[in-house]
């Protein structure tokens, strides 16, 4: 009982974090471009704070950090992902943020998500992937002395922009922490096995303990949005349903391809320096910029005195 309480803490702070914090890889692009690297950069790095639990992995001996070898349909997944998240206006977590800060748009995002995954299944596409093992090494050693040296000089140097930086690494840490006790806890895994279990029946649905922890998120997204009083209802317009549900299709079969979303890229596969992962990021990366242009230029267009949609 107190695990689970301490557990859904830990979800809920995760979740008012990631709300106060904006952590989003398609906001972190956009800064990027804008000149402002430090969101992107604290995303980026916000997994390997896992390796603060290196001596309790090695002691549960959990196998969640797991190596794939590259494979092409990986990055493909990757740059799918991408491009749905951008015409989205948000990533796996984000799109999770925006829905408990009452934008009922992110329902479509999700159904979209869902049926990108059963559409994969229908198809049978189902890559072929070569795993092994994670072997631990000196990398956590590594990870670990450079996170802290970054973190320094982000104080130091860049003191202003500090309750951005720790806000993410603080994400980090708890998600580390989470995974000791579920890894499959990530909303983009709790939506695969949701789309498995009602369509193909090859997993059990999730269980309680993953709904819980969901449900504990989405309630601190929640307080974090009345807290800063984010919280808006905007509902979907009718000419908004297509692209909802569209770059959520997107993000679904993306995310199928590439053995997961943005979320569990980040936290769970990056830090393990998977080929696999650094190639699906390397796409999701590139997909969110092309999709950012994309929909630029579209605007643009739109907004252009006398000009059109084409243009």
């Amino acid at each position: 009982m107190v695990s689970i309480v301490i557990t859904l803490t830990i979800a809920a702070v995760i979740g008012y974090t990631a709300q106060v914090t904006g952590l989003c890889m398609v906001r972190g692009v956009s800064d990027w471009i804008r000149g402002r690297r430090l969101r992107l950069t604290a995303i980026l790095m916000a997994g390997f704070w896992i390796y603060l639990f290196t001596p309790l992995i090695e002691y549960h001996n959990h196998s969640f950090l797991t190596v794939y070898a590259f494979h092409w349909s990986i990055p493909l997944g990757g740059f799918m992902f991408g491009i749905g998240a951008a015409i989205n206006g948000a990533c796996s977590i984000s799109t999770a943020t925006r829905l408990a800060s009452g934008d009922l748009r992110m329902v479509l995002t999700m159904l979209g998500w869902l049926a990108g995954w059963i559409l994969l299944i229908m198809v049978g596409v189902e890559p072929r992937l070569r795993s092994m093992p994670y072997q631990v090494g000196l990398l956590p050693w590594f990870a670990m002395g450079t996170l802290m040296l970054v973190s320094i000089l982000v104080y130091w140097k860049f003191h202003d922009r500090w309750r951005l930086w720790s806000g993410i690494m603080l994400v980090g840490i708890f998600a580390g922490a989470l995974f000791l006790y579920e890894p499959a806890w990530s909303p983009s895994d709790f939506v695969r096995d949701s789309g498995l279990n009602l369509m193909a029946g090859t997993l059990p649905f999730p269980s309680l303990s993953r709904v819980l922890i969901l449900l504990a998120m989405l309630l601190g997204m929640t307080a974090g949005a009345w807290r800063f009083r984010r919280f808006r209802w905007v509902l979907p317009a009718i000419g908004e349903t297509g692209k909802h549900l569209g770059s959520g299709l997107l993000m679904g079969v993306g995310s199928a391809l590439a053995l997961g979303g943005n979320d569990f890229q980040l936290l769970l596969a990056l830090p393990a320096l998977s080929p696999a992962s650094l190639s699906a990021m390397a796409g999701m990366l590139a997909g969110i910029w092309s999709g950012q242009r994309l929909t630029g230029h579209r605007r643009r267009g739109h907004s252009a005195p006398g000009g059109d949609a084409r243009s």
